[in-house]
């Protein structure tokens, strides 16, 4: 029974010497210590930048990417660039080039590690055409199997006509856009207590889906499929209420011909909940079909046994499997 994880995080050794030779010092600069790399920022002023953020050999090391898989007893994983480095503040060039080098540098570790890696690209999305592009290159030339991005572009939702280019390009080549959230604008009220993450990053994913829901990007792009990150945020737990709103407040949805909930076959849901009962609730209401593994590797919010955890519910065999890796392979198209 395959394992895939959707939810992991890597950085192409070609990206981590490329900012060793100060090659994207314009935006981002690796500042050494005795133990790993510091990164400093260069962000427009009111850009929320995550603090503390440390370019660490869990990263970039494939070998101990590959411990850590076979650890989490995972046969293969979608692997990502933290969502700290999509660097959607940056200037279009900047980002078309930073995008570029990780993607040429995710496909070396695709070819070096074949079935184990399945990189997602990353994408210059603050230039929807660039990005729409630079997404055709990854699928069509380098064959990696989709992209991650985030729930905003520096601010601006996923619903802005100018990532429309995007969804497009994704619908037209059939492959899922990973959703990781950021956040994004005055975060003081979640500043402390590791909010910013803790309830922060959930509320940038329902955000993110419900707009793309009532602004009818499905209806569009029939074929787009999003995958949520951590559970899906708080989307799968108020589908309900957007039905609802849908039903009283009409014309707040623009004519959109259906409910909401209708749209649920284009989304799926990582499995990272760190509750069991809230991962049984979360396949009840999304369907087993349209939950995948998520870990969060290496990051401090991660699940360190995620097949374990699926496990441990008892599910029908045909239902872990899925879940497990067999939907995620179909979506991935390595099944």
């Amino acid at each position: 029974m395959p394992s895939i994880d959707i939810h992991f995080h890597a950085v192409p050794r070609r990206l981590a010497d490329a900012l060793r030779r100060r090659d994207f010092d314009e935006a981002l600069e690796i500042v050494r210590s005795p133990e790993d790399g510091r990164l400093a920022f260069h962000a427009p002023p009111g850009v929320v930048v995550e603090p503390n953020i440390r370019l660490k050999p869990s990263q970039y090391d494939e070998q101990l990417i590959l411990q850590a898989m076979d650890q989490r007893k995972l046969d293969a994983a979608a692997v990502s660039l933290p969502p700290e480095l999509f660097l959607n503040w940056a200037s279009p060039e900047l980002g078309e080039r930073l995008a570029r080098t990780i993607n040429d540098g995710f496909a070396e570790m695709a070819r070096a590690h074949p079935g184990r890696l399945l990189p997602l690209a990353a994408l210059p999305i603050q230039d929807g055409a660039r990005a729409a592009r630079e997404l055709e290159r990854a699928i069509s030339e380098l064959k990696l199997k989709g992209a991650a991005i985030c729930t905003h572009v520096n601010g601006k939702d996923l619903d802005d006509p100018g990532v429309a280019p995007v969804l497009a390009m994704a619908d037209r080549l059939e492959v899922p856009l990973f959703l990781h959230p950021q956040n994004a604008g005055d975060i003081g009220r979640i500043k402390d207590y590791h909010l910013w993450n803790v309830i922060g990053f959930p509320l940038e994913t329902v955000t993110a889906a419900s707009r793309l829901i009532a602004s009818g990007a499905f209806e569009r792009f029939p074929r787009l499929k999003i995958v949520l990150a951590h559970g899906g945020g708080f989307f799968p737990y108020q589908i309900g209420r957007l039905d609802h709103g849908y039903r009283v407040h009409p014309a707040a949805f623009k004519g959109l011909p259906k409910p909401p909930s209708a749209y649920l076959s284009n989304i799926y849901c990582d499995s990272l909940t760190h509750s069991g009962p809230s991962l049984r609730f979360l396949i009840d209401r999304m369907g087993p079909d349209h939950v995948v593994l998520g870990s969060d590797y290496p990051f401090s919010m991660r699940c360190d046994t995620p097949v374990d955890a699926v496990a441990e519910l008892g599910l029908p065999a045909d239902q872990e499997k899925a879940v497990l890796g067999g939907t995620l392979a179909k979506l991935l198209r390595v099944a």
